[in-house]
């Protein structure tokens, strides 16, 4: 399926607000989706895509993010989760504040390639591979991202935000999220579009989705 430039656009922006709906189910909940994970954390170590298609070979993995984008858009305030609408903000402004940090660059991306890339066969299990992966990504996040004066402060269940796993897995999607909204920006993405076009991203959202579903 070929997808237009504006299209594309909503893709990783569906992408940004996957990362953020799964950072609050892994707080809330203890649990989430792993091939929403999957989907989210796999362009981390894809440093040069050969075209978009690259980045998104299977859309329907951000099916997540379509809807969630249809729940931040609606004209239905009861569908809109305030913290995930405020993961994603607080995405964008870290995407921002990291691209005018050229250092800060380099530096993840040295630290990253040093990592080797996680299973795509994600099945959920506790394995140690997977494990090794969330922590050494999360170590990253920590080291860079982390140490910006603004950070993004999440909210849940004391019970699993103590738990290491849980908080690996939380680190990772934020900075696939800063990744994926570095993508949004790189292809015309713009943070004024989410207030002028809202209406027109609530229906590309759902025309998407809805053409992904019907194609299965």
């Amino acid at each position: 399926m070929r997808y237009t430039k504006w299209e594309y656009q909503n893709l990783a922006l569906a992408a940004i607000a996957q990362c953020a709906a799964t950072v609050d189910n892994l707080a809330v909940r203890g649990s989430a989706d792993p091939g929403a994970i999957a989907a989210c954390v796999d362009p981390l170590l894809k440093f040069n895509p050969r075209s978009l298609e690259d980045v998104f070979p299977n859309p329907i993995q951000f099916s997540q993010g379509l809807r969630t984008l249809q729940d931040i858009f609606s004209g239905n305030r009861d569908d809109r989760n305030p913290e995930v609408i405020r993961y994603l903000l607080g995405i964008l402004a870290l995407r921002q504040k990291l691209m005018s940090d050229t250092a800060m660059q380099d530096r993840l991306q040295d630290a990253l390639k040093k990592i080797s890339p996680l299973d795509s066969d994600v099945n959920g299990e506790d394995d140690h591979g997977e494990q090794r992966y969330f922590q050494q990504v999360a170590e990253v996040y920590q080291e860079t991202i982390s140490t910006y004066a603004f950070r993004i402060h999440v909210k849940g269940n004391l019970e699993f935000l103590r738990n290491e796993k849980i908080a690996c897995r939380i680190r990772t999607l934020l900075l696939a999220g800063i990744r994926w909204a570095v993508l949004w920006y790189q292809i015309g993405g713009r943070r004024w579009h989410l207030v002028l076009y809202r209406k027109k991203i609530n229906q590309t959202a759902s025309d998407i989705r809805r053409n992904l579903l019907t194609s299965v």
